[in-house]
C-alpha cells in the first residue's frame, strides 16, 4: 500500500525512509576465499572498490575485474537503461529513476519499472556469489506482461583493487578476447597481457558478440571526498543479447577462472542463499491480479521475523570467513590477529564451528615469533607485522574458552604448554618495545605507544598515545594468566598426574590484581598509567578491561564505571573513544586521511564496543535480576541494529560512525567484530528465550 502523505519522486513512486537507507547503506557479497562484491542500495558506484567481482587469491591479494554492467531494456521501441555511471558532471545513465524497489540480504536484488513505475514492465536484477570459488551471478527476471529484449555490456577493470585505471590508459591495451555461443549457453573470456590480469563469463541463453569501448572518466566520489584519486576509466569488451519471455529469466557469471560447468555453478550458487529467508515483500513471480507494485512495503515495516533475522545475522559473521582465516573488514583490509581473535569469540556459540576455530588457532600458534601472534598478515604484497601486545593475550583467552567448549584432557595439555611458553615470553621479554614493570603491569615504551587497538600513526607518531601502562592491556594480562591457571586445574581434573601452573606466573597474578587498583579513578579506570600517575581520559578501554572473565575490581565500582559510561559514551550505534565532554573531542568523521585519522579514536563511534559494553552490564547485574530483564536492557542498547536487518535497511555493520549525532556508517562498510559484537549480544539474548 502507498503511503498517503509520503513526498513522491519524479518517478511516480515515494521518497520514503526504506528508499534514503538502502541507498546510503551498501550490500556485500563474500566468498571463502576473500573476494568480495559491493555496491550501494541504487548500484550507483560511490567507491572504486565497488563493483560485481573484486577476486583474492590466499595471500588476500585481490584484483578487481567487473565494475558493473551496461543494461538497456528496449519493449516496442522504448528504451530501460537500469545502469546508472557517475561522471564529475552528472550521472548518466539514469538508471535509477527506474529503480522501484532494492532489498540488501540475504543477497542484493534490484526490482525495475519503466515510468512512471508501472505493473506492465518489472525486471528483477539480482546478485549472488559462488562460496568456494571467485564466481558471481547476475540473475535477470521478466515480472512484467510483455517479452523484454536485453542489450548487455560488462563494464571491466581487471586490475588490483586499491587502484584505478588512469583516464586514457585502457584505449591501447593488449587484452585478447574469446567468444563461443553453442545451444548450451555462450561464454567469453579476456586477459589483459600488461598485468596478467583475466575475467571469464558465461550467458546460459543468448548470444554473445565482441566489441570495444572504454567508459571514460567514471567518477569515485566516496574517494575524493576521503582524499584519493577518485576518477578511472573502465572498459566494454563483448555484447550480450537475449530475449525475456513473461516470467523467464536468464544468468549471466562471472568468474577469475574459466567455468567448467555453468549450469551446475548456477544451481550451487543458488543452493547456497536457497535456505535463508527472502524479505516480506520481496516479489518472486509475475502477478496476473496486476498488484504486484501494490504488493511491496512503502512503509519502512519489519521485513524479516526476529528467527529469520538471527539467521541471516549468523551469514553476515559467516561473510569475514575466508582462507582459513577471519578478514576484518571489507573492502580495505585482510586478516588482523585482534579481530581474528574477537571474532572467534562470537563464532564459539555455534558447535558447528569449534573446528574451524581450532584450525584458526593452531594457524596462528604456528606464526608466534618471540611470544606474540601477527598484529596484521601477509595482505595485498605487504609482510606480517607484530605491532600489538593485546592481540596475543585475547589469543590465550580464546584458547582456554575453546578448551571449554571441547573438555578434552589431550587438547589441555596441548595449550597449557604453549600459553605457559607465551607467557614466559610476555614476562621476560626483551625482543619487543614493551616489559613488565616491577608491579606486575606491562608497560609500552614510547616507540611502541600504538601497539594497542588504539593504533593509527601520522608520521609515524600514534595520535592516541598508549605508552605506560594501558588499562585494558594489563586486565588482558591479568585474564591470560587467569585463563593459563584454570587451563591448568581443568587438566588436574582429568588426570592422574596434575599439572602445576609455573610458580612466577602465579605470583604475577596476585601482583597484577593488586597493583591495577592504581587506576581507579573514584568513578572510572585511568585510561592508562604513567610511572604510578593515572591518566585522566574517558575511553572505553575501561569498559573493555572489566568485560574480560575475571574481575579486577568490586562490583559497585564497576556499576559506575558502565554507568559513566552510558551517560558520555555510549551512542545507538557503538561507544564513543572518547568523551564528549572532553576538549579533545572530534565531533565528525570526515575529510582527507589525516583529518580521519585525527579523529579514528578521539570520538568516533565504533560498534564492535558494543560487545564489551553489554557484556560488563551482563556481568554486573546476571544472578541479581532476571535474566529477561538483562536481555530487554541488552535489546534496547542494540534496537538500532537489529531493527536496520530486520527493515532492512542494513546487509552488515560497518566499523564506524560520527562521534556526534551519529547516522550513516563510516569507515569499512562490513567489519567483522561489529557483526561479531552484535551477533554475540544476541546469542546470549536468544538463549533466554529457549
Amino acid at each position: 500500500m502507498l503511503p498517503h502523505n509520503d513526498k513522491m519522486d519524479n518517478t511516480g513512486g515515494p521518497v520514503n525512509n526504506y528508499f534514503m537507507e538502502t541507498h546510503h547503506h551498501e550490500w556485500i557479497l563474500t566468498n571463502r576465499l576473500g573476494s568480495y562484491a559491493l555496491g550501494t542500495g541504487n548500484l550507483i558506484n560511490q567507491r572504486k572498490y565497488h563493483g560485481l567481482l573484486i577476486a583474492s587469491n590466499e595471500q588476500f591479494q585481490r584484483y578487481h575485474l567487473v565494475a558493473g554492467i551496461e543494461e538497456k531494456v528496449e519493449w516496442r521501441g522504448q528504451t530501460i537503461h537500469l545502469d546508472s555511471n557517475n561522471y564529475s558532471n552528472c550521472i548518466y545513465p539514469e538508471g535509477f529513476l527506474y529503480l522501484v524497489k532494492s532489498w540488501l540480504r540475504p543477497h542484493p536484488a534490484f526490482l525495475y519499472s519503466a515510468i512512471p513505475h508501472q505493473n506492465d514492465i518489472l525486471i528483477r536484477k539480482d546478485i549472488l556469489m559462488d562460496e568456494r570459488s571467485n564466481t558471481v551471478l547476475v540473475k535477470y527476471t521478466n515480472l512484467g506482461h510483455h517479452p523484454l529484449h536485453f542489450c548487455l555490456h560488462p563494464k571491466f577493470t581487471m586490475v588490483m583493487h586499491h587502484e584505478l585505471n588512469h583516464p586514457g590508459s585502457m584505449d591501447h591495451l593488449d587484452i585478447p578476447t574469446a567468444v563461443e555461443n553453442t545451444d548450451q549457453g555462450s561464454s567469453f573470456g579476456a586477459l589483459r597481457q600488461d598485468n596478467h590480469i583475466g575475467v571469464y563469463g558465461h550467458l546460459a541463453k543468448g548470444e554473445i558478440t565482441h566489441n570495444r569501448f572504454v567508459y571514460y572518466n567514471v567518477f569515485f566520489p566516496w574517494e575524493v571526498m576521503n582524499g584519493y584519486p577518485g576518477i578511472g576509466d573502465q572498459i566494454s569488451l563483448f555484447e550480450l543479447n537475449f530475449t525475456l519471455k513473461v516470467g523467464e529469466h536468464n544468468c549471466l557469471l562471472f568468474s577469475d577462472t574459466p567455468i567448467d560447468d555453468p549450469q551446475k555453478m548456477i544451481r550451487r550458487i543458488e543452493r547456497r542463499y536457497s535456505r535463508l529467508a527472502k524479505p516480506a515483500d520481496l516479489p518472486r513471480r509475475p502477478d496476473r491480479n496486476d498488484s504486484l507494485l501494490e504488493g511491496l512495503d512503502y512503509e519502512d515495516n519489519t521485513l524479516f521475523k526476529y528467527e529469520d533475522y538471527l539467521d541471516l545475522l549468523r551469514f553476515s559473521l559467516a561473510d569475514f570467513i575466508s582462507n582459513n582465516d577471519i578478514v576484518a573488514g571489507y573492502p580495505f583490509y585482510g586478516a588482523w590477529g585482534r579481530d581474528t581473535m574477537l571474532v572467534l569469540n562470537a563464532l564459539l556459540h555455534d558447535e558447528g564451528n569449534l573446528k574451524l576455530v581450532e584450525a584458526i588457532l593452531r594457524k596462528y600458534s604456528l606464526q608466534l615469533n618471540n611470544g606474540l601472534i601477527p598484529n596484521m598478515q601477509r595482505e595485498s604484497g605487504r609482510e606480517a607485522n607484530y605491532d600489538t601486545v593485546d592481540a596475543t593475550l585475547w589469543y590465550v583467552i580464546l584458547l582456554w574458552k575453546l578448551g571449554k567448549r571441547k573438555a578434552k584432557a589431550a587438547y589441555w595439555k596441548e595449550v597449557i604448554l604453549l600459553c605457559e611458553d607465551v607467557l614466559k615470553n610476555v614476562l621476560t621479554n626483551q625482543h619487543w618495545p614493551y616489559f613488565v614493570r616491577e608491579d606486575g603491569l606491562i608497560e609500552l615504551k614510547e616507540e611502541f605507544a600504538h601497539a594497542t587497538w588504539m593504533d593509527v600513526r601520522i608520521d609515524g607518531k600514534a595520535v592516541t598515545p598508549r605508552n605506560g601502562a594501558p588499562v585494558e592491556i594489563n586486565a588482558l594480562w591479568y585474564n591470560a594468566i587467569c585463563c593459563y591457571a584454570a587451563m591448568c586445574e581443568e587438566y588436574s581434573k582429568t588426570s592422574s598426574v596434575p599439572y602445576i601452573p609455573f610458580d612466577r606466573l602465579m605470583e604475577m597474578k596476585d601482583l597484577i590484581h593488586e597493583s591495577f587498583q592504581k587506576f581507579w579513578l573514584g568513578d572510572y579506570l585511568a585510561d592508562r598509567l604513567i610511572g604510578d600517575e593515572p591518566v585522566r581520559e574517558i575511553r572505553p578501554n575501561a569498559v573493555i578491561a572489566l568485560s574480560l572473565p575475571w574481575s579486577l575490581i568490586d562490583l559497585e565500582q564497576m556499576e559506575l564505571v558502565w554507568q559513566k559510561a552510558f551517560e558520555e559514551l555510549y551512542t545507538p550505534y557503538g561507544l564513543r573513544t572518547l568523551s564528549n565532554k572532553d576538549p579533545r573531542f572530534m565531533k565528525k568523521y570526515y575529510g582527507n586521511q589525516r583529518e580521519r585519522d585525527l579523529a579514528y579514536h578521539n570520538g568516533s563511534v565504533w560498534a564492535w564496543l558494543l560487545g564489551s559494553f553489554c557484556g560488563l552490564y551482563l556481568k554486573i547485574w546476571r544472578g541479581r535480576i532476571p535474566d529477561k530483564d538483562i536481555a530487554g536492557k541488552l535489546s534496547e542498547l542494540i534496537a538500532k541494529f537489529r531493527s536496520g536487518f530486520m527493515r532492512g535497511h542494513i546487509a552488515s555493520l560497518a566499523q564506524i560512525w560520527d562521534g556526534e549525532n551519529p547516522h550513516f556508517p563510516k569507515g569499512a562498510p562490513a567489519q567483522a567484530i561489529s557483526v561479531a559484537a552484535l551477533y554475540n549480544i544476541e546469542s546470549f539474548i536468544a538463549s533466554i528465550g529457549e
